[in-house]
């Protein structure tokens, strides 16, 4: 009868120790996720930083000036200061009054200054 320690060492696999991982790998995968966190978090802030810029260039594009005044309006609230009495008026009577000739130039002069503002303020 063949001896099943010679003959059949070949076909089976021997123990595997067990081997447990140290406690370095958890801090170091937790340290991992942690800053792919706040790299993520860092992305949406930027991103979310320049919204208002961006929708001033959306904005410009905008066939009717009406509309887009009355989108440049619903920006006020990101506004940190009140923008000047003249820049309110100016844009209540675009958005209000009678249609007029140079009303995409009135808005183009609009979000020129909105766009300075913020720019004051931080937004990029």
């Amino acid at each position: 009868m063949p001896d099943p320690h010679k003959d059949l060492a070949d076909i089976i696999e021997p123990q595997i120790a067990n081997v447990t991982g140290s406690d370095g790998d958890w801090a170091l995968i937790g340290g991992t996720i942690m800053l792919g966190l706040a790299i993520v978090g860092f992305l949406y802030w930027h991103w979310r930083r320049g919204a208002p810029r961006r929708a001033l260039q959306r904005l410009r594009g905008l066939p009717d000036p009406h509309r887009a005044a009355d989108a440049l309006a619903s920006l006020l609230p990101h506004f940190k200061t009140q923008p000047e009495q003249a820049w309110l008026d100016e844009l209540a009577r675009l958005r209000f009054g009678p249609p007029q000739e140079k009303a995409r130039a009135i808005l183009d002069a609009l979000c020129q200054q909105a766009e300075a503002l913020l720019r004051q303020q931080g937004h990029r």
